[in-house]
């Protein structure tokens, strides 16, 4: 595969269809403007780049990776460039599966390439063109480019995206609630005589706890918010605070400090400054314009998967395929809400955006992890024996996204104590963290008195 492909994949995405608008269909006559929209139906599956000569056409996704290419959709996209006469083409389609009870979903995807029964019902949707026969394409305006995908591609698997033009922002407001708010479509791409495209999408309300905060001068900074899976762990998926009124802010804040708990699991906000853990209790409804289970860089999203213990606070069992969500609001507290499996149940995010199944499943290939500090402690006192002892390891897992980079891990032995052995672990993105909690937890529990008798510092 030529090196070309991969980068031009990648910097599509990452130049073009990364940097749409976008806009909540509600404020869609508010935010647009211009004086001619080429308005297109948005289709939820997989952004792919098609390369095409007369020798081979190559499908890769937006990561520049090849996931298939023995698929009949791609068979009949190479027969209508044939029969068009085109000797060359770079492509720009949605991979997706056609669904009979609703709009394609972008979850489907996965599941059909995984399914030899399924493989051949994915369709191709084209929606641009960046080359064709050895040029660079160059329009004036979007219609030029879809009308000349409608003259390539007339077959039913693969057939360009809807087009709607549109002389106001009142015509594009009644094609969204034609297709988004009539058929369930996803939502709606507008392209203008300007270089600007806007994405138009309608907002999606959630009810989860609130699991952390941060604070600022005016109180909360941001909230950390979870839903709860049937097993009743809870999936930490979005973190935020905007829509929150000043009072608001100063209250939560007063509130939340009296819910603190202790914590294994360690996130920081952009000021490196880590979210206060607190008992799950109180309930918000927020509202989302975007739920995503692939970034732009087309890796699965990943989310912290959390146990509550009472005893014990936030305990980290893992990460798990999840989403990210863009456009964030708090719009209201919900006193009436409980913190359960059905109150901030883990299907409000599922039914809006299905997760994936990173490659591969359980059985990637993990590097094992690296011993960086050993630290030993030991103290003695009468016929009673004391250890500490802090174990930093790098896990060289964390590209999987199921693990964290670094984990510290601290056992606290006491041989005159009823409960002989304790054990807590603490985890970390970040390498200047994680050796901050280490000192930190040398200082607090190795106090005068005790002996250092085994240490391995920055071991390779």
């Amino acid at each position: 595969m030529e090196q070309k492909y991969i980068q031009t994949a990648i910097n599509y995405k990452k130049n073009i269809a990364g940097k749409f608008v976008l806009v909540e269909g509600a404020k869609l006559k508010q935010r647009i403007d211009g004086e001619h929209f080429y308005v297109t139906r948005k289709v939820d599956g997989h952004l792919q780049l098609l390369f095409y000569t007369e020798e081979q056409t190559l499908m890769l996704n937006a990561n520049g990776k090849e996931k298939a290419n023995n698929l009949k959709c791609i068979d009949i996209f190479t027969e209508s460039l044939k029969q068009a006469g085109v000797k060359q083409a770079v492509i720009a389609a949605e991979l997706y599966m056609p669904r009979q009870d609703g709009r394609p979903r972008c979850g489907d995807v996965a599941t059909a390439l995984a399914d030899s029964n399924k493989r051949n019902e994915l369709c191709l949707a084209p929606f641009d063109i960046v080359e064709l026969d050895g040029e660079d394409w160059n329009a004036e305006h979007y219609d030029e480019t879809h009308q000349r995908l409608c003259d390539i591609f007339q077959k039913e698997m693969v057939r360009p995206v809807d087009l709607r033009i549109a002389e106001s922002t009142d015509e594009v407001k009644s094609i969204y609630e034609e297709w988004v708010e009539g058929e369930g479509a996803e939502g709606l791409v507008v392209h203008t005589d300007s270089n600007i495209v806007w994405k138009v999408k309608p907002r999606h309300t959630i009810d989860a706890a609130v699991i952390g905060y941060t604070t600022g001068e005016r109180g909360v900074r941001d909230l950390m918010m979870a839903v709860r899976r049937e097993d009743g762990l809870f999936q930490m998926f979005a973190l935020g605070s905007t829509g929150l009124s000043d009072e608001d802010r100063a209250t939560v804040a007063q509130r939340l400090g009296e819910l603190h708990v202790d914590s294994q699991y360690v996130l920081s906000d952009s000021r490196g400054i880590a979210y206060q853990m607190v008992r799950p209790q109180l309930v918000f409804e927020i509202s989302v314009l975007e739920l995503v289970a692939r970034g732009n860089d087309d890796k699965i999203r990943m989310n912290p998967l959390l146990c509550y213990d009472e005893n014990q606070g936030w305990l980290l069992e893992g990460t798990t395929p999840g989403v990210s969500v863009l456009g964030i609001t708090f719009n209201q507290e919900r006193a009436d809400k409980q913190v359960n499996t059905v109150d901030i149940r883990l299907s409000q995010l599922t039914d809006l955006c299905p997760f994936e199944e990173p490659e591969g499943g359980s059985a990637l290939s993990l590097q094992p992890s690296t011993l960086i500090e050993r630290h030993v402690y030991k103290k003695v006192s009468g016929d009673k024996v004391m250890l500490h002892k802090f174990l930093l390891w790098k896990t060289n897992k964390e590209q999987s996204g199921r693990y964290p980079a670094y984990v510290l891990y601290h056992t606290d032995y006491s041989s005159g104590r009823k409960e002989i052995i304790k054990r807590d672990m603490m985890y970390s993105s970040d390498e200047q963290q994680i050796h901050e909690l280490l000192a930190n937890e040398i200082a607090a529990n190795v106090k005068k008195g005790w002996e250092e008798i085994i240490i391995i510092a920055k071991a390779a």
